[in-house]
């Protein structure tokens, strides 16, 4: 993608942003034009930015999945422990949203070369985070980065007929009960089953019907 003059790359910002939260709360079919007010901009802006439907939903999840890949390094780097950092990871996912749509317009997404290198980054974030929590025994042995981050995409889904201000009320317990039961304190057994994996989960999409 060439270099973006500031006012186009704020536009463009803009509409990925109302797109993320649309697709959330919609789903993929969403209306454009709506998606175009709610980023303030005109829908001759949209369209210039991203020609089709598919264009969009391509940039809302490799934009999320960029988020994601800079929150875990960023909180790893700045976070006083490990186990600081993912509290802070997990709370930022959380407020942000940002993998709550992943699972749902993953299966609209080709699997292009620029797809392939965000996930590859985001992979080796949270393998990072999750290694040095491990490490510093702030998360259980059995937890993969994989498993965290589906925790979360259940975690930050909408939640039907609830007000914005109480899901995110509820969300924050959810959040506070999720983290004290990835500590190693919190363990009374294994976890059931094999601790998933990207691979796992990627090939199990390419079997859904609509993907």
């Amino acid at each position: 993608m060439k270099e973006l003059r500031a006012d186009a790359r704020r536009n463009r910002e803009q509409i990925l942003r109302a797109a993320h939260l649309a697709f959330l709360e919609h789903g993929p079919d969403a209306p454009l034009d709506q998606i175009a007010e709610r980023a303030g901009v005109g829908n001759a802006t949209l369209y210039r930015h991203f020609p089709t439907r598919t264009d969009l939903i391509q940039s809302v999840v490799l934009d999320d999945m960029a988020q994601v890949a800079a929150l875990a390094t960023e909180t790893l780097a700045g976070a006083p422990s490990a186990g600081d950092a993912l509290t802070a990871f997990a709370t930022g996912v959380v407020e942000r949203r940002i993998v709550a749509m992943l699972p749902i317009l993953g299966g609209h997404v080709e699997p292009s070369p620029e797809f392939h290198a965000v996930r590859t980054r985001v992979l080796t974030a949270l393998d990072a985070l999750v290694a040095a929590a491990r490490a510093e025994g702030a998360l259980r042995p059995d937890v993969s980065a994989t498993d965290l981050v589906l925790f979360l995409t259940v975690l930050t889904r909408p939640l039907p007929t609830m007000s914005g201000e109480l899901g995110d009320a509820v969300r924050a317990r959810m959040l506070a009960t999720l983290l004290d039961g990835l500590r190693p304190a919190a363990t009374t057994g294994p976890l059931p089953g094999l601790p998933l994996t990207a691979d796992r989960i990627t090939a199990d999409l390419s079997r859904r019907p609509d993907a």
